[in-house]
């Protein structure tokens, strides 16, 4: 049964949502609509852990600038009980007001996951070889990679990260010398949720 807390008349009108998603695609898809006013879980379908309407949404909040976008993701995410996730989440407002809510769709790949392993190991694959030069958007898939091994290492979705987890992930792609490709910072910027001119800056702390 979903859980929910008293409803909170702008965000009552997205449970309905929630607990039809969460229904079609039961038993791997939780969803949850997060109260941005009270920073509280407001309402939860098919919760994948022990999670409930009340409980506290603050380690779950985007920054201001990444809820100013109206989908945020698909990325990477991990539970309360380890599981990996693939994740999107809807700002929801009303009009141009700045987001009160959260809708978070969060995909359990565990099994997927499983079958992949089966795969490559039926199949004797390797692990797919570090690019070590670019060629055309080549560097975009580096990009991702990087991104996607440190948002499983965390835990957090890229755009979540705060400002030593951004750091660090910038000193990752900085090696990696993709920002050295034409064009590539904007793409960057835009993956991590930061304007270039943030990006900018910490490439000065970092080189200075």
């Amino acid at each position: 049964m979903p859980a929910t807390r008293k409803p909170d008349p702008p965000l009552a009108a997205y449970f309905a949502v929630a607990d039809a998603i969460a229904l079609l695609f039961k038993p791997h898809v939780e969803v949850v609509v997060h109260d941005l006013r009270s920073m509280t879980i407001a309402h939860i379908a098919n919760p994948f852990g022990k999670r409930k309407a009340g409980d506290s949404s603050r380690d779950e909040r985007f920054p201001d600038k990444t809820l100013e976008q109206p989908v945020i993701g698909p990325y990477r995410a991990r539970g309360a009980d380890g599981r990996n996730m693939r994740s999107v989440t809807a700002a929801l407002r009303q009009g141009r007001s700045p987001a009160h809510g959260m809708l978070c769709i969060n995909f359990d790949v565990a099994l997927l996951e499983r079958v992949q392993d089966s795969l490559a190991a039926l199949a004797f694959l390797p692990a797919p070889p570090e690019p070590q030069t670019f060629f055309h958007d080549s560097w975009r898939q580096a990009l991702e990679q990087i991104v996607a091994r440190h948002e499983a290492a965390t835990g957090m979705s890229a755009m979540a990260l705060d400002a030593a987890g951004r750091r660090a992930l910038i000193v990752q792609i900085h090696q990696a010398r993709i920002l050295d490709v034409r064009n590539a910072a904007p793409a960057v910027a835009g993956r991590l949720g930061i304007s270039r001119a943030s990006l900018y800056k910490y490439l000065r702390e970092l080189r200075d």
